[in-house]
């Protein structure tokens, strides 16, 4: 029994160096608050917002729910 009682003290003994070391990153990484990982990305670096061609698929989605109607109610 005596075994059973070291060997819950050494995993509440790491158990408590595991969640200072946690508490110890959250502290760190949490400083870091400007930092957005899509927005940072390299991914996101040379990519342009939606231009002018929004115009054309807005065009282009009028012109499919029109021929859904055409094709289901007029029929």
């Amino acid at each position: 029994m005596g075994i059973l009682v070291e060997k819950d003290e050494e995993r509440s003994k790491l158990s408590e160096r595991i969640n200072s070391d946690l508490r110890e990153r959250l502290e760190s990484t949490s400083k870091q608050e400007d930092y957005d990982g899509v927005m940072d990305s390299e991914y996101l670096r040379n990519m342009k917002k939606t231009s002018g061609s929004i115009w054309f698929w807005t065009i282009l989605v009028i012109l499919a729910i029109a021929a859904l109607v055409v094709i289901f109610i007029v029929r």
